[in-house]
């Protein structure tokens, strides 16, 4: 394996330097590679993260965690030098490394260049150049210099001398001009941010797995190669519960001892009686009866989209304590009496175990099931010469499926509580014309963005929307209290009306070490909760950004939001699993504008 060069936690790779990602080293930059690109024995030998919800969900075989070595000289993720252009600081030649002008030297790439006008470059080291080019699929590439320069002319890369040129003081991009010194050709790098299509259509080049995907369609957009938007990494999470609260009964003890994830298994009787017959507890139920069983969980299981969060939810909310081997630890605590009303349970949740699995990344706009669909913004609208209708796609791990996703597990604590019910159903039939009017407005703003009408997802409800208000205020409030920062915390929203699920869970997770300060958890107790929740709410009542801020209503909202902006309700983007949508603080409390539309009606 290459010589290593560079360190990355566990996390990172999970949430920002994933496959397809690009990260910057002091002397050039590097796009990591595809999961398929790992050692085989490396990823044998690296833990195997069990979650089976999270593997259901995402039809694999195995989470595994990120390979590790001791070594300090080899590393265990590989990485391919992006991007290849490189650009010397004296002479502004550009160029790959060729053995005569650009050569390489341990890994870094130094400038010879013998025809520099002033005098030769004598061993300059160069650095990586700024832009690169992609495209909505997930496609990367290199900056086509020498094409752009010539425009329609003939371009011949053994001639032509490209230089990058800084012909102003301004340092803007009109002061950036790609000069072909052999041809006498001139042309400024802003002309192609104003318009890609001058760029052509994309060459469908992967980087990251080493090859090409053929007929892509899309034209290639201009990047800075440290733009925050050149990868959105797409995470699925859970909470890990114990077994004994995921299934209950005969069906439940099947799931958890039969992989319905090999299809030979479960599809094939001649395979199944053979391997089960080595199970004591499988016989003793029959085979016959068993593969029945199986048949119709498997019937039942297709098209069906695993549910995470009610398992979660009633886990929770069961009262138990440490389980053996199992880092889920709850304590039930009594509701302050001021708060009986508004909060059915209060759960101090002493340890758990989030586990995150990396499927996925976008580039140019995140998923639309994620920040762009929330928004409306699944297309760039804001771009004439992008359809209105265009979808983000989802890029690639591996150039071939594999039986595993990488992932992480987080350890933490956390505070979890649930609304009364019956209050919360009387509250909202109450202002169910406000909630058709947010969702009105919900879908108005994904038709202004030209979304089709059949992929306008369901707006979650005004239930929704006080549940994650209030998650927000009371992370607010906990952060100058529990010593963590705002981003350290997180939250899990539980809300659904037909099953009767209305609950907050905030909680944060440190990866790579078990437990936590304890700074929480501590909050949960009675009368520390109630002093945070009084807190929480009276925060809530007012915003310096008032009354612009209290006064928005239904015919003016923007991003889905009501009253709510940076000043009272916004929070760190890690923390929200909205991306700052769905906020509106008249739903919690009276604001100023006294909209008479709260839930929690206390002096």
């Amino acid at each position: 394996m290459s010589k290593k060069i560079g360190e990355l936690r566990p996390s990172q790779f999970i949430t920002t330097f994933g496959p397809g990602s690009i990260v910057d080293l002091p002397d050039y930059s590097v796009i990591m590679g595809g999961i398929d690109k790992w050692d085989s024995f490396d990823v044998s030998k690296s833990k195997t993260i069990e979650e089976n919800r999270l593997k259901k969900k995402l039809g694999i075989e195995q989470i595994k965690a990120i390979p590790i070595s001791d070594s300090k000289e080899f590393g265990t993720i590989p990485a391919y030098r992006f991007p290849e252009y490189h650009v010397c600081p004296k002479c502004r030649k550009i160029g790959k490394y060729s053995g005569r002008e650009f050569v390489e030297e341990e890994g870094v790439l130094y400038c010879k260049n013998p025809d520099a006008e002033r005098e030769p470059c004598n061993k300059i080291k160069t650095h990586p150049v700024r832009f690169i080019v992609t495209c909505k699929k997930g496609h990367i590439n290199d900056f086509p210099w020498g094409m752009y320069v010539h425009k329609k002319g003939k371009y011949d890369p053994k001639s032509c001398k490209l230089y990058l040129l800084d012909e102003g003081e301004t340092g803007s991009l009109k002061d950036l001009v790609v000069y072909c010194k052999t041809c006498n050709q001139k042309r400024s790098v802003s002309e192609a941010f104003t318009n890609n299509k001058i760029l052509g259509k994309c060459s469908g080049r992967r980087p990251w797995l080493r090859d090409f995907e053929k007929d892509c369609e899309n034209d290639k957009e201009l990047l800075l190669r440290g733009a925050s938007n050149i990868y959105f990494s797409s995470i699925e999470s859970s909470i890990v519960i114990p077994k004994a609260l995921q299934q209950e009964g005969i069906e439940g003890f099947i799931k958890d001892n039969i992989d319905f994830s090999d299809e030979e298994l479960i599809s094939d009787r001649r395979v199944f009686d053979p391997v089960m017959k080595r199970d004591p507890d499988i016989m003793r139920l029959g085979l016959d009866k068993v593969w029945d069983i199986v048949q119709k969980l498997r019937t039942k299981s297709e098209g069906e989209d695993v549910d995470l969060r009610t398992p979660e939810y009633h886990a929770l909310l069961t009262e138990h304590h440490n389980y053996e081997e199992i880092d889920f630890e709850t304590e039930p605590e009594v509701v302050p009496d001021r708060f009986k009303d508004y909060i059915s349970d209060l759960v101090r949740v002493k340890r758990l175990k989030e586990v995150m699995v990396l499927k996925g990344f976008t580039r140019i706009h995140p998923l639309p099931d994620l920040t762009a669909r929330l928004s409306g913004e699944t297309n760039n609208s804001s771009d004439e010469n992008q359809s209105g209708n265009d979808q983000v796609e989802l890029a690639p791990l591996s150039s071939t499926p594999q039986p595993f996703l990488p992932g992480v597990e987080t350890y933490g604590e956390g505070i979890f509580l649930t609304i009364n019910h019956e209050k919360l159903k009387d509250w909202e039939e109450t202002h169910k014309d406000y909630g058709a009017g947010m969702a009105s407005a919900h879908k108005k703003i994904y038709l202004e963005r030209k979304v089709p009408e059949n992929e306008i997802p369901a707006f979650p409800g005004l239930r929704y929307v006080l549940l994650h208000t209030l998650s927000h205020a009371l992370i607010r409030e906990l952060t100058m209290h529990s010593g963590y920062s705002s981003s350290a915390l997180k939250e899990r929203i539980y809300s659904d009306p037909e099953k009767e699920m209305a609950g907050i869970l905030i909680y944060t997770a440190t990866v790579d070490s078990e437990g936590s300060l304890g700074g929480l958890v501590e909050l949960g107790t009675k009368d520390k909760f109630e002093s945070i929740l009084a807190r929480t709410l009276s925060a809530a009542h007012y915003c310096s950004g008032d009354p612009q801020c209290a006064e928005k209503d239904v015919d003016i909202l923007k991003d889905v939001n009501g009253a709510a902006c940076h000043s009272c309700m916004l929070s760190a983007e890690t923390s929200c699993e909205k991306s700052n949508r769905y906020l509106d603080r008249s739903l919690l409390v009276k604001t100023v504008a006294n909209q008479k539309r709260e839930f929690f009606d206390i002096e």
